[in-house]
């Protein structure tokens, strides 16, 4: 995904490694696109071996240097194509792990499980503040109002998280009022005794 990104970027005009970072970081792109802020300048080395940008120039500034890349030919053929594969793939991103640990939620004492769904809840609740701001952090770095489609990809973020808040605050709910014990069935008795092997 972070190629995709920085290539976008890079589809809209030459860009230092250091603009690029702070583009990222003031519309908290590490947090609804999953981009790992420290890896850009490992990226972008990575990207100009693969022919994907190249140095347009470098110039200097005082006692430093700035590194100005753009992106190739070959990079907008690649960037062009992993958009339309990412459109077209369904990525539903359920979290699993969490669906695990609540299935066995049983096997926790009753304190320990609510004690680590509320920092669970609590973390989510601070990541949704993040995404909220991020809409009117894009604005100040465009200098105008978000497009709808921009508005629509980070209420759809929100929702997510949202559910997950509430997904939490149910189980916590249901675990003070059930057993959350897991009934696990003797497997040879499933079947007439016969374990399908797959075979």
């Amino acid at each position: 995904m972070i190629k995709i990104m920085l290539l976008g970027l890079l589809q809209q005009r030459d860009l230092t490694g250091y603009e690029i970072l702070q583009y990222l970081k003031l519309s908290h792109a590490e947090s609804w696109a999953g981009i790992k802020i420290g890896s850009i300048y490992y990226a972008l080395n990575k990207m100009e071996e693969e022919n994907i940008i190249k140095i347009q120039s470098i110039e200097s500034v005082g006692n430093r240097s700035r590194t100005i890349y753009s992106i190739t030919e070959k990079g907008e053929h690649f960037f062009e194509r992993k958009l339309e594969d990412t459109l077209s793939q369904v990525d539903l991103n359920f979290p699993n792990s969490l669906y695990t640990a609540v299935t066995f939620l049983g096997e926790l004492p009753y304190e320990k499980a609510i004690k680590a769904i509320d920092i669970h809840i609590k973390s989510l609740e601070k990541e949704l503040v993040i995404w909220k701001k991020a809409e009117k952090a894009k604005e100040e770095i465009q200098s105008k109002k978000l497009p709808n489609y921009m508005k629509a990809l980070l209420k759809n973020g929100c929702t997510h998280i949202e559910v997950n808040i509430d997904f939490l605050k149910e189980i916590k709910e249901l675990l003070s009022k059930e057993s959350f014990e897991v009934h696990l069935p003797d497997i040879n008795k499933i079947g007439n005794g016969e374990i399908n092997d797959g075979s």
